[in-house]
C-alpha cells in the first residue's frame, strides 16, 4: 500500500487479504479500468484486475486490484515501472 501511495494511487484499507484496491484517477489516467490494467499490463509488464470485474451492474471505473502474494522484490520492480506513470496517466 506504501508504493503505491507513494507513487500517486489512492489507496483503498485492505483487511486480511492478498489483493489491494487502489484508485488511478489521481493518476489522471482517462480510460476506464479495463483500459488502465490493459495498458500498464502492455506497456510496463504489470498486471491488475478492473474492479468493474465483480460488478453486475453499475461498476466503478476508476479501481484496478492488485495481488501481492508476491517476493518482496517482484512487488518492489512493479511499484518502480509504475513510478514511470506521469500526472497524464500514462508511461513517461
Amino acid at each position: 500500500a506504501t508504493g503505491l501511495s507513494r507513487i500517486g494511487f489512492a489507496v483503498l484499507p485492505s483487511f486480511g487479504s492478498y489483493f489491494i484496491t487502489a484508485d488511478f484517477a489521481p493518476l489522471g489516467f482517462t480510460g476506464d479500468d479495463q483500459a488502465f490494467c490493459r495498458h500498464i499490463t502492455q506497456t510496463m509488464g504489470v498486471a491488475a484486475i478492473p474492479v468493474s470485474a465483480f460488478y453486475e451492474t453499475d461498476p466503478p471505473r476508476h479501481y484496478a486490484r492488485f495481488a501481492f502474494c508476491k517476493q518482496p522484490y517482484i512487488i518492489d520492480e512493479a511499484i518502480k515501472r509504475l513510478g514511470a506513470l506521469t500526472k497524464t496517466g500514462k508511461a513517461a
